[in-house]
């Protein structure tokens, strides 16, 4: 499908407003401080631990860990196929009865249909897909961390108790 100059610039320019966003996530990223750490409390002034088993040392007794992100592959985002073009980066609509007034040319509150223009039949057409700009996927937000990176995984030595049992 042949683009025209204007849709052409308008995806040049996205590319570009992303990549600057992206250098400048990688920016402050880059100069945010490390999380101080703590440090560790000596295991022999530890209290006796309450209640079956003891703490668990992967852990430290709080029963998950911060884990990097592997869904995101460390990106932040994730790359979705499009869902109103179906990831082919083109809406198209065929010609028949009005779908969204059902063929009636008014709308239930009793305005004039606007795809059909009152006519009743909506004519065809295709044109590149407004929501990811006719490239066909979309970059989320990572459902897993966020965006963060990191994210908070049950700790598999104690099941996510804090308390670890010998089998």
């Amino acid at each position: 499908m042949a683009k025209t100059a204007a849709q052409l610039d308008k995806r040049k320019r996205d590319t570009e407003k992303r990549k600057k966003l992206e250098k400048v996530i990688k920016r402050i990223a880059a100069e945010m401080p490390e999380p101080p750490v703590e440090p560790r409390p000596n295991p022999t002034e530890d209290k006796a631990p309450e209640g079956p088993g003891v703490k668990c040392l992967r852990c430290d007794g709080v029963g998950h860990l911060i884990a990097d992100c592997d869904k995101c592959k460390g990106r932040g985002v994730m790359v979705v196929s499009c869902r109103k073009c179906s990831g082919k980066g083109v809406y198209t609509q065929k010609a028949g009865p009005c779908e969204r007034c059902e063929a009636k040319g008014t709308l239930a509150d009793g305005t004039t249909c606007p795809r059909c223009k009152g006519h009743k039949v909506q004519l065809a057409f295709s044109t590149p897909c407004s929501k990811c700009a006719g490239s066909g996927s979309l970059e989320m937000a990572c459902k897993r961390c966020g965006g963060s990176l990191k994210y908070e995984a049950p700790c598999g030595n104690c099941g996510g108790t804090g308390r670890y049992h010998r089998k």
